[in-house]
């Protein structure tokens, strides 16, 4: 019973987070937010093909925006603190 209880949830073979989409369509039916839904199909679609969740997706674009870990270049150097410790 609780077996599939952690997995994504699926329409077909769509993610069910596309339906979201969908929704806003069938609730506003004109020719831009049937585009949006396209492309919102589109997008959790190559989400799909590459392996990766939305939660998954967002981490990465955020890694992708901090950039990489500047570690120091001796590490027994105590760091420098611009701050005052109370």
């Amino acid at each position: 019973m609780w077996r599939w209880a952690s997995a994504v949830p699926r329409l077909g073979p769509v993610d069910a987070r596309a339906g979201v989409a969908l929704l806003i369509f069938f609730f506003h039916m004109r020719l831009w937010t049937l585009g949006i839904a396209v492309i919102g199909v589109a997008f959790f679609g190559v989400l799909e093909r590459f392996g990766l969740t939305l939660p998954v997706f967002v981490r990465l674009v955020k890694r992708e925006i901090a950039g990489p870990v500047v570690w120091p270049e001796n590490p027994m150097k105590p760091v420098t603190r611009f701050y005052r410790e109370y």
